[in-house]
C-alpha cells in the first residue's frame, strides 16, 4: 500500500482533529519520499503506512503540543492507535459495503468507516472487542471469513485529506458524525459482516487477528 506525500500542514491539521476533536490518540507514520518509504527499506511491506522510525506505539498522544512538534518536523502519515479509544474490524471493501447497505436498511448507523487504498474497510467499534470477535469467528466457518480484528498494540492509517492526483489515499466511507462521538459495539456489526462474507461468491480463504490484545 503506497501512501503518497502530503503537506505537513494538512497532515498536522488532520492529526490535531483526530486527537482534539475525537479524542483518538495519534502517531506519526512513515511517509513516501521520491517513491520510496522514508524508512528507506527496499522491501518495506507497507510504504508510508507504519510508525515512523524511533516512535514507539506507547507514544500515541492526544497532546496538541506533541502533535505540532511531530508534524513540524516531517510530512508524517497519520496513524491511529487501536485498542485505546476504539478497536477496528477490518473486511474486504465489497463485503464491508454490503454490510453497510444491510445495516442502513435496518436503520442502524455503522459508525466511522475508513476505505483503505488496499480496498479494505476499517469499522471503528468500541474497545475491548477481542473476545466477541473470537467467539463469533469460532462459531462460524472461519475458513470462509476474511474479517480481522485490530486491538491493543496496533495502528491503522487514517484519512488525512482528499485524494489527490499523486495517488490514492485512505478516505472515509462513513465519516465521523460531528454531533455524535459514540461508537458501535463490535457485536452489533460482526453478525452482518459474517453474513456478507458467507454470501460472497469469492469466498476469501482465511480469517485472522492482526495482533493479540
Amino acid at each position: 500500500m503506497l501512501v503518497r506525500r502530503r503537506t505537513k500542514a494538512a497532515l498536522q491539521a488532520a492529526a490535531l482533529f483526530y486527537a482534539t476533536d475525537r479524542g483518538w490518540p495519534v502517531l506519526p507514520g512513515a511517509y513516501v519520499d521520491q517513491d520510496r518509504c522514508s524508512c528507506r527499506s527496499l522491501r518495506c511491506p507497507e510504504p508510508g503506512a507504519h510508525p515512523a522510525d524511533a516512535v514507539d506505539l506507547a507514544a500515541a498522544s492526544r497532546s496538541s503540543e506533541v502533535i505540532r512538534t511531530w508534524w513540524n518536523r516531517r510530512p508524517y502519515s497519520v496513524l491511529l492507535a487501536t485498542g485505546l479509544e476504539f478497536d477496528v474490524l477490518d473486511a474486504p471493501a465489497h463485503v464491508g459495503y454490503a454490510a453497510i447497505h444491510e445495516l442502513n436498511h435496518l436503520g442502524f448507523t455503522p459508525g466511522p468507516v475508513v476505505h483503505l487504498p488496499s480496498d479494505r474497510l476499517l469499522f471503528l467499534v468500541r474497545p475491548g472487542a477481542r473476545d466477541v470477535y473470537w467467539y463469533t469467528i469460532d462459531h462460524n466457518d472461519a475458513a470462509h471469513l476474511d474479517v480481522r480484528h485490530h486491538g491493543i498494540g496496533h495502528v491503522v492509517l487514517a484519512p488525512s485529506g482528499p485524494c489527490g492526483a499523486d495517488g490514492p489515499e485512505p478516505r472515509w466511507a462513513v465519516p465521523p458524525d460531528p454531533a455524535d462521538r459514540r461508537l458501535p459495539e463490535a457485536v452489533e456489526l460482526l453478525g452482518t459482516l459474517v453474513r456478507s462474507c458467507q454470501q460472497d461468491p469469492a469466498r476469501p480463504p482465511h480469517a485472522r487477528e492482526e495482533v493479540s490484545g
